[in-house]
């Protein structure tokens, strides 16, 4: 086993002593399927164009949920546009001396030009502590509802921002933020240009299969064709035939198996690292780029 793959297992497997019994779906496993889910949900955004985090209560079929979104450069309507989402647990509007986002990483502590708007999305539960986050976890309508309010912001910034003139729309994301960036492709569709960073579409089967199920409670271990039925999606984003998909996946990554999740991608130019989940996320000048190359081809 490679170093890449030893430090994936080593952080969930000490994630999961930390988390003891507030693991992902311990209490429920009850949820319509997240392609439902998503594709019924609602938010509306102000003028994308204005500074500060906005915050917005979206709509969902499993109920209301909290999201945000932060226009951290706006160069002008004659510009595209980049709609960037965290990884989970992540808190995206933390830019201290001593944080640690990917968004920090990749762009607001880099002195390489984005030819692009950047706006920022966060996913409901992540402007709390990371326990917070954890219990909230616990049931899996949570987890779904998160994901498709998620997409539904996703949406409402892609819609206001071409009526505000923006001439094309790229949405990135990394671990959930590139699940995010994926359902949106496979509900919602439209957009310029998709640029997910370590995520597929058997979202379900990474709970289940990979080392990752160690976070995941009892019950849910317990009902593995539940958690596939529910999350993943698959034949949704097969459906899509649009050549609009730049992906990127960590050839080690022990979370989101290469393997398992790369066949949707037989129809897109997929970008490989020779990294795994932690090792790749670090990768920061690498991840830029894949981002940057996909603003470039929009």
């Amino acid at each position: 086993m490679k170093h890449h793959e030893l430090l994936d297992v080593a952080t969930v497997r000490s994630s999961a002593l930390l988390l003891r019994n507030a693991k992902f779906f311990a209490r429920s496993v009850d949820a319509p399927p997240i392609t439902d889910v998503a594709a019924g949900t609602r938010v509306r955004v102000d003028d994308v164009s204005s500074a500060g985090v906005q915050e917005v209560v979206v709509e969902t079929p499993v109920g209301e949920f909290e999201a945000a979104y932060l226009p951290w450069q706006w160069r002008g309507t004659e510009y595209p546009t980049l709609l960037y989402h965290h990884g989970s647990g992540e808190r995206p509007f933390d830019f201290g001396r001593f944080s640690s986002n990917s968004f920090r990483r990749l762009f607001v502590s880099s002195d390489r030009e984005v030819p692009a708007n950047v706006v920022a999305v966060r996913a409901p539960f992540h402007d709390r502590s990371s326990v917070e986050y954890a219990r909230a976890m616990g049931d899996l309508e949570n987890f779904v509802g998160m994901l498709a309010a998620s997409v539904g912001l996703l949406e409402a910034l892609a819609e206001r921002v071409r009526e505000q003139g923006s001439p094309g729309v790229v949405a990135s994301g990394i671990s959930l933020g590139g699940w995010a960036v994926n359902i949106h492709r496979a509900c919602v569709g439209g957009l310029e240009r998709y640029a997910p960073i370590f995520a597929g579409a058997a979202l379900g089967e990474m709970f289940v299969s990979s080392v990752y199920r160690k976070m995941t409670g009892e019950r849910a271990r317990a009902n593995p064709d539940r958690l596939r039925n529910v999350l993943d999606f698959e034949g949704a984003f097969a459906a899509g035939d649009a050549d609009d998909c730049s992906p990127l996946l960590a050839r080690y990554d022990r979370i989101i198996e290469f393997e398992r999740q790369r066949g949707i991608y037989d129809d897109h130019p997929m970008a490989v690292i020779e990294k795994g989940h932690v090792t790749g996320s670090l990768a920061t000048e690498t991840l830029r780029g894949h981002v940057l190359e996909a603003i470039r081809r929009t």
